[in-house]
């Protein structure tokens, strides 16, 4: 946890200001997903063009540290999976696989994998960059937290904080969908 905390990612709870006209924070960086370059737990390039092809998708942010976060992946898995085929994707963004420079820590990532492979949590996992942290990270204080992004990235709703049971990410997955 004190690499989570030290990487100054949880830092303060007001969150960053956006601007509505600009759709910008106050540093001048967008206030959304919709321009980053980050790589998964296996070392694949990705960017925004993930969420190009869903409606909808959520991110769920965890640690390797974080109990509530591991015991919510299996249903993240599979939901993952029944809600695909309409428009709806996860992805999830791994906190604590990076020192304080976001240099990756191999026995992090591998632990990580370790995580996602037992758990079923086969989604994309990404590990967080610059971008990630100005636009959304910088201002989430606890994990594991869930947004969601339209096709673009646009941010869609608010944030949720803790776990959730399949039955309740899938009543606000149907919601968010409902109102599209």
């Amino acid at each position: 946890m004190g690499i989570l905390l030290s990487a100054g990612l949880f830092t303060g709870c007001g969150g960053q200001d956006t601007d509505q006209d600009t759709g910008k924070n106050k540093a001048g960086n967008p206030a959304d997903f919709t321009s980053f370059q980050t790589t998964d737990i296996y070392g694949n390039e990705i960017n925004q063009d993930i969420f190009k092809d869903y409606d909808l998708t959520m991110i769920n942010v965890w640690g390797t540290f974080c109990g509530p976060c591991v015991e919510e992946m299996p249903f993240l898995g599979e939901l993952q999976k029944e809600y695909k085929e309409k428009g709806v994707n996860i992805v999830g963004i791994v906190v604590d696989v990076q020192d304080n420079n976001l240099k990756v820590i191999e026995k992090q990532v591998k632990l990580a994998k370790e995580i996602t492979e037992t758990t079923g949590a086969d989604y994309t996992h990404m590990i967080v960059s610059p971008e990630m942290i100005d636009a959304k990270l910088g201002e989430i204080a606890s994990i594991p937290a869930t947004f969601f992004v339209d096709s673009k990235g646009n941010f869609v709703g608010e944030t949720y904080i803790g776990s959730r049971e399949k039955k309740d990410w899938t009543a606000i997955i149907e919601e968010k969908l409902g109102e599209e």
